[in-house]
């Protein structure tokens, strides 16, 4: 917009270098090329007397637009912007100078709208009798300035766009991959981090050894954009912090100029840290209730099986069968809807137990205080104790005839912490063995309590069965979260 607009523009820096220009300015001051001007100083471009007006008058604006950080207008300077050697071109001009900030509010250019306004100022030294002439050209200057004003407006729209849009929106420039613009989304993905001004490496030095400057450079070398989706990057929030982990999707576009050169790389993308979790969490939620449908299956035939070789009734084992399948049923309901309050460790055990063991010939032996826990603990028990008891109906002391189980909880002081554990010790089954793997199970049982500080499990496969110790600190144990 800036290159192909009608207006006349030039950008020079704080020491009055020429930054940049567009083709109307070079068109309006009699120049065939940028190359001519851009990267000299100003007066060296166009030279003028220091004694003269047009130095003068050019010079103060241009020092109060550096001293205030304020725009200026000249209304009419004269000024010979013809090349050394050529025969004078005295034109007289309008200008406007406009302080340029960066993205973090720093002064760093100055933008000149300058007007060729040396027919009007030829129409006005012929007098009256041009009067009309003179009103065409200030109608002309009318029409530039509404377009100005449009032209001023749309890029105010376009600028609020970028810095509001919802994704991050950077653009890189030359090979050092250089910021030249980056909106608020990727300043906040970043911790409220500047970016603009520095390269990618010295903005963001967490990234140089996750691959993310090789990505670049590959695309600055062949000019092929990347695309990324669900990428894995370590972010630091703040100064001293260790990097957290963020998801990302986003592209790298390669920037062209005119003759099809790599210039610089456009940035553009979405946090989808909270998207992968939620892919993370319903793939755990899809495996875990593969598994728990394994194990009320087994369950289910284990509690058909036991019941039918110790009854003598067929009638009484159908109803036995029954009741314990609404207990499953209602242990069931318990762990996927984790009920509210607190209960006590004995009435998870009850309940728990009622659908592993048998009333009548009980090999489940449960002692242990009455001990308050916590919701979210206390559904964490049930599903170890679930599994617990699931792998002794399988494969532990409670698949034989002669094996039984010890149940013991109570609390214990280690140093100045008071802890809640429980003992699950199998005696009388067949050999045990570790596992090849850790099974989706076991992994259930070693997450431990939810909801407490400190909580361990350790499992040990001893010759006489499986033993599994579970402790907790006491406090956040019973402690009902907020």
């Amino acid at each position: 917009m800036f290159k192909a607009s009608p207006n006349a523009y030039v950008i020079f820096d704080e020491a009055l270098n020429i930054v940049t220009c567009n083709d109307a300015y070079l068109s309006a001051v009699g120049r065939g090329s940028s190359e001519e001007i851009v990267g000299r100083y100003l007066f060296d471009a166009f030279p003028s007397p220091t004694e003269s007006a047009s130095y003068n008058l050019l010079r103060r604006s241009l020092d109060k637009v550096l001293t205030t950080h304020e725009r200026d207008h000249i209304a009419v300077i004269p000024y010979d912007t013809s090349q050394p050697g050529d025969r004078p071109n005295m034109r007289y001009w309008s200008a406007t100078h406009t302080p340029v900030f960066d993205a973090s509010g720093v002064f760093r250019y100055i933008l000149q709208h300058t007007v060729d306004i040396t027919e009007l100022q030829r129409l006005r030294e012929r007098g009256a009798r041009e009067l009309v002439a003179e009103a065409g050209v200030l109608q002309r200057a009318r029409e530039v300035q509404a377009a100005n004003q449009a032209i001023s407006a749309e890029s105010k729209l376009l600028r609020d766009m970028f810095k509001q849009a919802p994704g991050f929106i950077g653009i890189l420039a030359g090979p050092g991959h250089h910021f030249i613009l980056a909106n608020d989304a990727y300043e906040r993905l970043v911790g409220g981090r500047s970016l603009v001004g520095l390269t990618v490496a010295e903005a963001l030095p967490e990234v140089v050894d996750q691959g993310f400057i090789d990505l670049l450079d590959e695309v600055y070398r062949t000019g092929e954009p990347y695309v990324g989706t669900n990428m894995p990057v370590s972010l630091r929030q703040q100064d001293g912090d260790e990097p957290e982990k963020r998801y990302i999707d986003f592209v790298y576009q390669p920037i062209f100029t005119d003759d099809d050169q790599v210039s610089g790389i456009f940035v553009q993308g979405h946090d989808v840290s909270d998207k992968v979790e939620a892919e993370r969490l319903q793939t755990l939620r899809r495996r875990e209730l593969g598994h728990r449908l394994k194990n009320q299956l087994a369950m289910v035939q284990a509690i058909v099986n036991q019941t039918l070789r110790s009854s003598t009734d067929l009638m009484a084992a159908g109803k036995t069968v029954s009741e314990r399948l609404l207990a499953l049923a209602g242990a069931h309901e318990s762990l996927i809807s984790g009920s509210s309050g607190k209960t006590t460790v004995g009435e998870i055990v009850r309940k728990t137990m009622e659908v592993h063991d048998d009333q009548r010939m009980p090999r489940i032996r449960a002692e242990g205080p009455h001990m308050q826990i916590a919701s979210r603990p206390a559904l964490s028990l049930s599903l170890i104790l679930h599994e617990l008891s699931t792998n002794a109906t399988k494969y532990g002391a409670l698949s034989g005839e002669g094996g039984s189980v010890s149940l013991t909880w109570g609390r214990e002081t280690d140093g100045d912490t008071l802890l809640f554990t429980m003992t699950w010790r199998e005696e009388g089954g067949p050999p045990v063995s570790p596992p090849g793997k850790n099974g989706a199970g076991t992994r259930l049982i070693k997450a431990g309590l939810a909801g407490t500080v400190d909580s361990k499990v350790e499992i040990e496969f001893e010759p006489g069965g499986v033993v599994c110790r579970v402790t907790a600190e006491l406090d956040s144990f019973g402690r009902e979260e907020a």
